[in-house]
């Protein structure tokens, strides 16, 4: 159990904390670029992230449920708060689903076909996905670290 427990917390850190990063460090650092380089910036930042996220949606599920399981006898055995993370982690599983293969994947193709400016618009919606999945993963946090108080 506390490697389940370790694992989760490292998955969703990594996941959550890089689309704060992505959001408001990286995205205003980078909106002086010119198109193509930003295209391309963001093409290899992606490329690199949605890599570390394909792993977190794979160990989060496995890692979640096997607490659950394992350790708390099953649904039964939770609160409300474990609930709401799962109804919000796969929430956020599915939005990325859609950003990864509705918006990346074709960006990608645009920036290999140079048309950046078809690139950029797909950046924008890459942009307004990964908004709310930061505010689902927050969301997420909150009721992991004070749900049980609730």
């Amino acid at each position: 159990m506390p490697l389940a427990l370790l694992l989760h917390l490292v998955a969703a850190t990594l996941w959550v904390g890089g689309m704060f990063f992505a959001l408001w460090i990286v995205r205003p650092a980078a909106l002086p670029l010119d198109l193509p380089a930003r295209v391309g910036l963001w093409s290899r930042i992606l490329r690199r992230f949605t890599i570390v996220v394909w792993t977190c949606v794979l160990l989060l599920p496995l890692t979640g449920y096997w607490m659950i399981f394992k350790g708390f006898g099953g649904m039964a055995g939770v609160g409300f708060h474990i609930h709401l993370m799962e109804g919000t982690g796969w929430l956020m599983i599915l939005i990325f689903g859609i950003l990864y293969f509705r918006d990346f994947l074709p960006m990608r193709r645009m920036e290999k076909e140079l048309l950046y400016p078809e690139a950029g618009l797909y950046i924008e919606r890459l942009r307004k996905r990964v908004r709310i999945n930061l505010i689902l993963g927050l969301i997420t946090f909150a009721a992991a670290g004070a749900g049980r108080y609730w």
